[in-house]
């Protein structure tokens, strides 16, 4: 059995896979199903640059559980897109073949620019049209996406490379969090963002907003921990930083909203998004649910809609 009126979108990214179904409407799109898995894809790849047999184990069980869910979409209906790791994989083509095969659906492997690109779409779409300047920042496994933007239309994007899992395999390996290592994270972050911090600086921002998982457990461990109302600050991210440093063992680390699986990468999250914070001089950020699949299920849509038609994605 068939079904027209949905479509898909698929976000092979370095630390989770993600799926979402949504049914199409004459009001917008009407998510029905999501799904999650934390693959730890970028754990996977070795010092050659190669991915690791369990990690493509990993990301193929995955993919056959969402594919099994997906029985029944038409060809075209569908958007799977891949990252950061599977740009840098020197391994990538037999891994995808397989993984092809076992999703069901054709997986296409996106440039850091378009991915930025298109979660801006997605993060400006939940936002709305209003005509401000905003500052969209997105910590993946393996690179960060920073977007400055005008309402829905991206004026500037970059993808920087840097994530939470690659950080946190940097700097934080044994998993013992030191002072001299969180400094040293915090740097290097801020120094990756340098070669975009004059042109950021130079178009400004009334909003900053975060997306994906780093940012997201961040802003939930500030609120539970009364820190902030959930919003993002340097006071905030400066007392997280020293909670990891006072604990100093990931595996005792416990914290109200900071998940399990999400528990292994934060001390490289929070690094990363400090660095962001301290290059662009970021007093305030808030967070969306919206993100990389979000915006791949309205390109979808752009490629299946007439030109007149105006959809969003409905929350």
């Amino acid at each position: 059995m068939t079904h027209p009126d949905l479509i898909a979108a698929v976000d092979l990214g370095s630390n989770s896979f993600h799926m979402v179904i949504a049914r199409v409407e004459a009001d917008g799109l009407h998510p029905i199903d999501a799904r999650k898995a934390r693959v730890r894809l970028a754990a996977g790849l070795d010092d050659e640059g190669r991915l690791s047999a369990e990690a493509q184990e990993r990301a193929l069980v995955c993919l056959r559980d969402f594919g099994r869910r997906l029985e029944g979409l038409p060809a075209g209906s569908v958007r799977a897109v891949g990252t950061s790791t599977l740009r840098k994989a020197h391994n990538a083509l037999p891994f995808l073949v397989r993984a092809r095969r076992a999703l069901g659906h054709p997986i296409q492997v996106i440039t850091g620019r378009d991915e930025a690109l298109t979660i801006y779409r997605g993060v400006a779409d939940a936002l709305g049209d209003a005509p401000e300047r905003r500052l969209v920042i997105d910590i993946g496994g393996g690179s960060t996406e920073c977007v400055l933007g005008l309402g829905l239309d991206p004026l500037r994007a970059a993808s920087l490379d840097m994530g939470c899992v690659a950080f946190t395999q940097r700097f934080f390996a044994t998993g013992r969090i030191y002072p001299g290592s969180m400094r040293r994270a915090v740097r290097a972050a801020a120094e990756t963002v340098d070669p975009v911090r004059r042109v950021a600086l130079a178009t400004g921002w009334t909003r900053c907003v975060g997306s994906s998982g780093t940012i997201r457990a961040v802003s939930r461990i500030l609120r539970n921990q009364g820190i902030t109302s959930g919003a993002i600050t340097p006071a905030g991210l400066a007392w997280l930083r020293q909670t990891l440093v006072d604990v100093h063992r990931v595996d005792r680390l416990r914290l109200d909203g900071l998940s399990e699986t999400r528990r292994p990468v934060i001390a490289g999250g929070v690094a990363v998004l400090s660095g962001v914070f301290d290059a662009l001089g970021i007093r305030r950020m808030h967070t969306s649910r919206a993100a990389l699949r979000e915006g791949v299920l309205l390109e979808l849509l752009a490629q299946r809609a007439a030109p007149s038609e105006d959809l969003a994605v409905a929350g």
